[in-house]
């Protein structure tokens, strides 16, 4: 088996389950303000394949990690309706901070698992699960701090502009909502460029920090 298809076997599981806790967050904070549209499409699920979506959660993520390209790829966005909340732009806010929340939330808990790893000696026979857990350990902790710096990008459709939109006087939201196919596509080109390899420093920051605590 060769590196890159080990790389993705790993991988693409570990990418699969932290973006479906991340729009499982967005369902729950969306039901809990008043919104059912998530739940009565079946969103407000932890089954993996109702947010999955077949390029951007497993072909492109495995096309990149096999070929070594910069690593992306998405879920399906959760449905919310700002219109069953009693504050529609804070209600916004709460249920797009809520999924790069649990991404930081879910890196905590995997720097736990690591820093019990690293203590602890587990196997089960000839297999070094101590090992295996330091591995996904870390490897939970840097997707999940990429995905929740990501999404905190303040440009539409991420969760940041979301959040941004919230504490921005009225009269801009609409233009800025309007220019939301050209940030799309500036989100793209930043990919096929390298250029989001600049959220690389703040991710990096993390991931040390993190590792620091739990050895």
């Amino acid at each position: 088996m060769t590196q890159g298809l080990l790389n993705v076997l790993i991988l693409v599981p570990v990418f699969l389950f932290c973006l479906c806790l991340h729009e499982y967050a967005h369902a729950w904070v969306a039901s809990r303000l008043g919104d059912p549209t998530a739940k009565d499409m079946g969103r407000l699920t932890l089954h993996p394949m109702a947010h999955a979506d077949w390029v951007g959660t497993f072909l492109l993520p495995a096309v990149c990690i096999y070929s070594g390209l910069p690593f992306f790829g998405w879920a399906k966005p959760v449905p919310v309706d700002p219109r069953h909340f009693a504050n529609p732009r804070k209600g916004m806010a709460l249920v797009a901070f809520a999924g790069p929340a649990s991404n930081f939330l879910l890196a905590l808990a995997a720097t736990g698992i690591l820093a019990i790893a690293v203590r602890v000696p587990l196997s089960y026979g000839e297999f070094d699960v101590s090992n295996a857990l330091q591995i996904l350990g870390v490897l939970a902790i840097k997707v999940n701090l990429f995905l929740g710096v990501f999404n905190l990008l303040p440009l539409p459709p991420l969760d940041g502009f979301n959040v941004l939109q919230a504490f921005l006087p009225s009269r801009w939201v609409g233009t800025l909502y309007r220019l939301a196919p050209y940030s799309t596509a500036a989100l793209m080109i930043l990919l096929m460029t390298g250029g989001l390899r600049v959220l690389g420093m703040p991710v990096e920051y993390l991931f040390r920090s993190l590792v620091r605590l739990a050895v």
